[in-house]
């Protein structure tokens, strides 16, 4: 409990972004937490301790106000953890510029502004830590993704350049590309395939993995905790994936089936 931190988590309502936020508050950091879903974030505030806002990513000013919060409680931002994003599915031919957009503006255009007003804070104190989360898809994509995967590439790019240019700011700017992690979103994305058992459908999703499981939100919140210590000081500019090892198998063999 000598964690004397303070961090702003955006997306920190549940799943990872909640996991973090555990880990922090458990290592005595204040923290700061802002989502969409007051009542999960007004629980974990009082099961933490947390700082909860409503935040919505899609407007600016919402992002400024959560910064705003945490400098006037803690006079300094050591860490910026962002976690927002959405999916819109569609194929090219028919994915609405408003779901393209859309998806940009919360996974990509959040990141870039909260990465602006989180540098412009850790340039006052003397330097930080941004944790930008990307994703599997950033990497490789599936159908239907074509929106979603590109914010996700796009937030690679963004953490790269923020990464060089506030290297000589002390400022270190990483993210983190999950794979399947077992979150309230992927048990939801399970009950919506009409026809199957959710349950058969994330074992289905975990034997893609060669682990052999799916994530859990506590190892990503690991990483997250790491990347962001001094431990990892000379990472910055990099993405770190924690996907089982999805990315690192050209084909797949079916479970239980050797590899030719």
């Amino acid at each position: 409990m000598d964690d004397n931190r303070s961090i702003v988590i955006f997306g920190g309502a549940r799943g990872i972004g909640a996991a973090v936020a555990r880990r922090f508050a458990a290592s005595g950091a204040r923290v700061f937490v802002g989502d969409v879903l007051a009542d999960e974030g007004e629980a974990l505030a009082r099961e933490n301790r947390t700082t909860f806002a409503r935040c919505d990513v899609a407007q600016a000013d919402e992002i400024s106000a959560l910064f705003d919060l945490a400098v006037a409680e803690c006079g300094r931002i050591d860490v910026v953890f962002n976690n927002v994003g959405i999916a819109r599915y569609g194929e090219v031919d028919g994915l609405s510029l408003e779901d393209w957009e859309l998806t940009l503006r919360v996974n990509l255009t959040a990141q870039f502004l909260s990465c602006k007003r989180a540098v412009a804070e850790m340039k006052k104190s003397g330097g930080g830590v941004i944790v930008n989360t990307a994703s599997i898809l950033g990497h490789a994509s599936q159908k239907t993704t074509s929106a979603y995967a590109a914010s996700k590439a796009g937030v690679m790019a963004l953490t790269r350049t923020v990464a060089i240019d506030h290297a000589r700011d002390n400022i270190r700017c990483v993210s983190v590309s999950p794979g399947t992690i077992d979150t309230p979103l992927v048990q939801i994305a399970a009950q919506t395939f009409e026809g199957r058992d959710p349950e058969d459908l994330r074992r289905e999703w975990a034997d893609h993995h060669p682990l052999r499981r799916l994530g859990r939100p506590e190892e990503v919140a690991e990483t997250v905790y790491f990347l962001a210590s001094d431990k990892a000081g000379f990472i910055t500019g990099s993405d770190i994936l924690i996907d089982g090892g999805i990315r690192s198998e050209l084909y797949a063999e079916k479970p239980g089936e050797p590899a030719q």
